[in-house]
């Protein structure tokens, strides 16, 4: 965080009607902040689909409801250029252009994002027509806190990774009724964040015999 390309990073999520990238998005959310992990803005849009082109499954699990979609959701191409202006607000990362342009893209943090929803946004601007205004290397939470287990021996890993498990690890608020609704997630994953920011604080890193130790600080 104190590099100052990173001066500001976004937060998102992606709900699906599926897990292939040929089935629809169905929520976007995201949240900016800046490097003391303050909140500087909210984003969140529904978007409008064919439910013929969905897994019921993931429907049910993501808490869909059609009489909300219908009354909020826009159409994807609408979803999809808010969602670029967003970026576009809290775009940091220096990047150049092929012809020697200077411009700006966004960097972006998710919880399996490198996985997941990195690759499914860029996938779904790129079926628009679009482009994503943002790294296509995406920080992972889930990596981190993968990292963070193995390094410091003193704590006692999760159960798994999932957002869920790692919030009611460090005490996070995620209830169940709001998992998987974008906003909710983003949310928790920004809290996780912090969470494991303030654990890396209060510890002190050394080097010893060529090995990364972590030392809880007194």
């Amino acid at each position: 965080m104190e590099n100052d390309a990173l001066e500001k990073i976004v937060f998102f999520d992606l709900e699906t009607a599926g897990g292939d990238m040929t089935q629809p998005i169905t929520q976007i959310a995201a949240i900016a902040v800046d490097s003391s992990l303050c909140e500087l803005e909210s984003y969140e849009v529904k978007i409008l689909f064919n439910e013929d082109d969905a897994d019921p499954a993931a429907l049910y699990r993501n808490h869909y409801d059609p009489d909300v979609w219908n009354g909020e959701a826009v159409d994807k191409k609408t979803a999809a250029y808010g969602f670029k202006k967003f970026l576009q607000r809290h775009a940091t990362y220096d990047m150049v252009s092929r012809e020697g342009n200077p411009y700006q893209i966004a960097q972006l943090v998710a919880h399996n994002g490198e996985l997941f929803d990195g690759p499914f946004i860029h996938e779904w601007y790129r079926q628009l027509g679009f482009r994503c205004p943002a790294r296509y290397l995406v920080l992972c939470t889930k990596q981190r806190a993968m990292w963070m287990f193995q390094e410091d021996r003193a704590l006692t890993p999760p159960a798994d990774y999932k957002l869920g498990t790692l919030c009611e690890y460090f005490g996070i608020q995620l209830r169940p009724e709001e998992a998987h609704d974008a906003l909710a997630d983003v949310r928790a994953t920004l809290n996780l964040y912090r969470a494991m920011t303030e654990h890396q604080r209060a510890s002190s890193v050394y080097q010893a015999n060529g090995h990364l130790t972590w030392v809880r600080a007194n």
